[in-house]
């Protein structure tokens, strides 16, 4: 069965984030992070080598993941093109029970909208 993504749209993140209802994962590679230069504000960084490693089991992925809870939204996002690492993340979330949603566009459309955004650590 394909996995059909769930999106969430920059500005309904921002209304769960400033209401303290959602967790931000940031899965994008720490290759291209010093390009990037910013973050969502209180978004944590989550390696996508380890999302993307298939010989993982998800019940594995998840448990290494920090600060998760069933009572908030969570929301992936990456810069990548083909947002691979973010739906994968997504489908292994969902699939654990959790409710969790892509940022449609990624970090770009949040940028895009002129939403806050902070330094990350290599910038």
């Amino acid at each position: 069965m394909a996995f059909v993504p769930y999106w969430m749209n920059p500005a309904r993140a921002k209304v769960a984030i400033e209401a303290g209802q959602a967790i931000v994962l940031d899965v994008t590679s720490q290759f291209i992070e010093g390009a990037v230069r910013g973050r969502i504000p209180g978004a944590v960084w989550v390696s996508p080598r380890e999302i993307l490693n298939h010989n993982r089991h998800a019940a594995d992925v998840v448990k290494d993941l920090p600060g998760l809870s069933r009572d908030k939204t969570i929301i992936a996002y990456c810069t990548c093109a083909d947002e691979e690492a973010s739906a994968r993340l997504t489908r292994v979330l969902r699939d654990e029970g959790y409710v969790a949603w892509m940022l449609d566009g990624g970090l770009p459309a949040w940028r895009a909208a002129g939403y806050p955004m902070e330094l990350n650590q290599a910038a």
